[in-house]
C-alpha cells in the first residue's frame, strides 16, 4: 500500500517543521524534495538564485521513478511536488503564512532581500497554489502556519482526516507590506 502526502508551499511557510512534527503524529516517513536531490545527485545541471546560492535542476525520471517506488506512507515536502501523479496523491496541503511571518522567517534563513521579494511575489499571486489546484483539485487543503506550529499540526491532521480547510485570500495589508519591503530603499 502507497498513502503520499503532498506538503508545499514558499520558502518559510513552515514547510519542514510541519512535515516533521507530521511525521511523527502519522508514523509516516518524511521526504525533502530538495535533500533527496541534491543527496543523490538527481539534478542535470546547477544554477545561481538571485543571491548567489546554488539551485538544482532536477532529473525528474529518477525523481519520478523513486517515488513510483515508494511503499507506505510517505509526507513529500517541497516548494515544487506537483511531479507526483494525482491518482498516487492520498491529500495535498499547501502552507500559507502572513507577509510579515515570510519575511522574518526568510530573513532567519539568509535569504537576500531579492529573493525574499520573488517568493513574496509567488505568495501573494498564488502561483504554487494555482499550479497545486490544477493539479490535485479537491485533494487540496492550506494551512496557515502563522498561528503556530501546535495549531498547524491539528489543522494539518484535520486535512489527513478528510476535512477541507479552504486557502485564504492575502489582505490588503499584506500586500503593503510586500510593496513597503520590496519597493523602498
Amino acid at each position: 500500500m502507497r498513502e503520499l502526502i503532498l506538503l508545499s508551499g514558499v520558502p518559510g511557510s513552515g514547510k519542514s517543521t510541519l512535515a516533521e512534527e507530521l511525521s511523527k503524529a502519522t508514523g509516516c516517513k518524511r521526504i525533502a524534495v530538495t535533500d533527496l536531490v541534491r543527496e543523490r545527485g538527481w539534478y542535470i545541471e546547477v544554477e545561481k538564485d538571485e543571491c548567489g546560492n546554488n539551485v538544482y535542476v532536477v532529473d525528474m525520471d529518477k525523481l519520478e521513478e523513486f517515488i513510483n517506488d515508494l511503499k507506505g506512507c510517505y509526507i513529500i515536502e517541497g516548494v515544487v511536488v506537483d511531479f507526483v501523479p494525482r491518482d498516487k496523491v492520498k491529500k495535498v496541503i499547501y502552507l500559507q503564512a502572513n507577509v510579515n511571518d515570510l519575511i522574518r522567517r526568510m530573513e532567519e534563513k539568509g535569504y537576500c532581500k531579492e529573493k525574499i521579494c520573488s517568493n513574496l511575489e509567488a505568495e501573494l499571486v498564488g502561483s504554487y497554489l494555482h499550479i497545486l489546484k490544477e493539479e490535485y483539485g479537491e485533494l487540496l487543503s492550506c494551512v496557515d502556519t502563522s498561528s503556530g506550529l501546535q495549531r498547524s499540526l491539528e489543522n494539518a491532521l484535520r486535512v489527513l482526516n478528510c476535512e477541507k480547510i479552504p486557502c485564504r485570500e492575502h489582505s490588503q495589508e499584506e500586500w503593503e507590506e510586500f510593496f513597503r519591503y520590496c519597493w523602498t530603499q
